[in-house]
């Protein structure tokens, strides 16, 4: 095919490039997937140490390019199947170092059940480390932190298991044969097969090592599902076991039988230190004493070597655990520091708010006292104009008058006064401390008339000493209020108040008869209710045309 135009060419070629930059990625992250899946079966089906070292390659190589990637999950799975491999292989230090970089990862994912299971399965790593390297009392630490973030009931068997394995080696054998009792009534409702020759093995072991005639029994019925299984290494276990089994009875025979038939099958695995472990079995069974001695020593050497070697990753483990325990005390520590920062500055806040805020309340109370002042100079004026002042100029009308009546003067002096002192009365200051109950009952009595009757209802019963000397002159006020506005506009023949006390609660009802108004908040009904709000009561006032005026006082 040949292109005419070379800019349709250029375009051709940039499609097809971008297409191909899209699939690559696509192409290479399947190959991969299909690749981690290829080396899983094939190291949990491993029979050779050709196997480990193939899987042990892929999955290490796998591994830094998850960590370059920041793909946290995938590395944690790599490192915790290389840990597995370098278990296998008898590296168990390397094994140790591998899980406890998992952990460290898990350490820092957020609590999910992938986090929960990564780290089930590294505590039950560590578990066979450490039962491995003949420190069982670490193991079953381990085995038991595993347990305890177990559900699901397979995982708890397998781990069960480890458990009574790690106490046989421990020498703790009652134990061991009580876990391994439980484990065997469980057998029927176990389909891993695998795990039920493990269960059925380490019972035979457990049994063996007590005495028990029966414990040969089990070896044979592990064995068998082993070899139907075909699972070289765990046959090769079995047959280590049992050659043990026969020679702490005496069996020699049975015993060299079964050590050389695992050397033999060692040497097919090509595996390294299964062939040495094997061959020692083989050794361990001659009589020759110079043979005996040497393996001796050579047990003796590899024994103290897994007592005495560092453990240095364990330890690096634990000591990172305690840095990162006191890194966050010290996080803490400056947290609540910086709190208490805060709650100080905000303490000074909230002091310098509320003295503000006290002075801007003083400085409105003050300014509505002085209001108040003004607004009661004002109304002092108009009552002593309107009802002073004109009264005397016509007095001092008649006085200029040729003939004077001097009875006449006389009334008219005496009404002069009597608006006087009442205009005095309303204004002065009120005697609450004393009598406060007579003052208001006499206070009142003043605006009964031969026209108007007042009804005082409940006013003997009401406790003043258990209200402030502020709401008693507010209560004075009012009533004086709704008074006076009867007086001058309702013309009301009959005026009740009824006074109820209920606690601390006080309510007066005030009704008349009068002529009744449209309520208009202005003048006295507006003092009325600014005052009942300055000691945070309330006031309602209901009134129709030729129907009443009633007014509800609640403090």
């Amino acid at each position: 095919m040949t292109f005419k135009n070379p800019l349709l060419f250029l375009l051709f070629i940039t499609c097809f490039s971008v297409q191909a930059a899209n699939f690559y990625p696509i192409q290479k992250k399947e190959k991969l997937n299909d690749s981690t899946k290829y080396y899983t079966l094939k190291l949990s089906e491993a029979q050779t140490k050709d196997d480990y070292i193939s899987a042990f390659a892929f999955f290490r190589k796998i591994k830094d390019e998850n960590l370059k990637a920041s793909n946290f999950q995938q590395a944690i799975y790599n490192l915790r199947q290389i840990a597995i491999i370098q278990n296998k292989l008898g590296f168990y230090y390397d094994s140790e170092e591998s899980a406890i970089e998992a952990l460290k990862l898990v350490d820092n994912l957020p609590e999910t059940d992938f986090s929960r299971e990564c780290r089930i399965g590294i505590y039950n790593h560590l578990g066979i480390i450490y039962r491995n390297l003949l420190d069982f009392e670490k193991a079953l630490d381990y085995y038991e932190k595993a347990l305890a973030l177990v559900t699901d009931v397979s995982h708890q068997i397998i781990l069960k298991n480890n458990i009574g394995f790690a106490l046989i080696k421990a020498g703790k054998l009652d134990q061991a044969l009580t876990v391994y009792e439980s484990l065997y009534q469980e057998i029927p409702n176990i389909l891993d097969q695998k795990e039920v020759a493990r269960i059925l093995h380490n019972f035979g072991m457990v049994k063996g090592k007590l005495g028990r005639p029966d414990a040969e029994d089990y070896f044979n019925q592990a064995l068998k599902i082993r070899k139907e299984l075909n699972r070289t290494i765990d046959i090769i276990g079995s047959y280590l076991d049992m050659s043990d089994y026969y020679k702490f009875k005496g069996q020699t025979e049975n015993a060299e039988m079964y050590a050389q038939k695992a050397y033999s099958l060692a040497v097919v695995n090509k595996s390294p230190h299964i062939i040495a472990e094997a061959l020692g079995h083989v050794v361990g069974l001659k009589e020759d004493a110079d043979v005996l001695a040497y393996k001796h020593l050579q047990d003796s050497i590899k024994r103290g070597n897994l007592l005495e070697e560092g453990k240095y990753a364990a330890k690096k483990y634990d000591l990172d655990g305690q840095e990162k325990i006191a890194n966050d005390n010290l996080l803490q520590a400056e947290k609540e520091k910086n709190l208490k920062l805060i709650y100080g500055y905000t303490a000074i806040l909230i002091l310098f708010i509320g003295v503000v805020w006290y002075f801007i309340i003083r400085h409105r109370h003050k300014k509505q006292k002085q209001l108040e002042v003004y607004n009661t100079e004002l109304r002092i004026s108009k009552k002593v104009h309107d009802e002073v002042a004109n009264d005397v100029y016509n007095l001092m009308n008649k006085l200029q008058q040729k003939t004077i009546d001097r009875n006449a003067i006389l009334d008219d002096l005496e009404d002069v006064y009597e608006k006087t002192r009442n205009i005095s009365r309303e204004y002065n200051d009120i005697d609450v401390d004393t009598n406060y109950s007579e003052t208001l009952a006499d206070f009142i009595s003043n605006y009964q008339s031969e026209d108007t009757n007042i009804i005082i209802k409940g006013l003997s019963k009401i406790n003043w000493d258990s209200f402030s000397k502020i709401n008693k002159v507010a209560i004075y006020r009012v009533l004086q209020e709704l008074m006076t506005n009867m007086k001058k506009h309702s013309s009301a023949t009959l005026v009740v108040l009824d006074f109820i006390q209920n606690g601390q609660k006080l309510a007066i009802q005030y009704k008349d008869n009068g002529s009744g108004c449209e309520i208009k908040k202005q003048n006295g009904l507006q003092n009325a209710e600014n005052r009942i709000k300055t000691i945070n009561g309330s006031i309602t006032f209901k009134s129709e045309i030729n129907e009443g005026f009633s007014a509800l006082m609640q403090i």
